[in-house]
């Protein structure tokens, strides 16, 4: 059987603003697989991002454009913040 999928319109943002980083702007659509993990690819995304920019960053996905999850992820420690570079 085949595990069945949706198609979000996803973003990451920090403080409320779309992450844009070298002129690519964190925002399409995503394809996920349905289930108790549903997100955790966004999660991923944003925390790759977290840990390259050094700032929290906020993941969002919208379904017709109601929200249907969003999350927030920290960078580790030692991570720096490359906007204040």
């Amino acid at each position: 059987m085949r595990p069945k999928t949706h198609e979000y319109d996803t973003e990451l943002r920090i403080d409320g603003e779309l992450v844009v980083l070298d002129g690519v702007s964190y925002r399409g659509r995503t394809v996920l697989r349905e289930g108790p993990d549903q997100f955790a690819p966004l999660e991923r995304w944003a925390k790759g991002v977290a840990e390259s920019v050094g700032e929290p960053v906020t993941w969002r996905a919208s379904d017709r454009g109601e929200l249907a999850a969003r999350g927030t992820v920290r960078p580790g420690e030692g991570s720096q913040n490359r906007r204040a570079l």
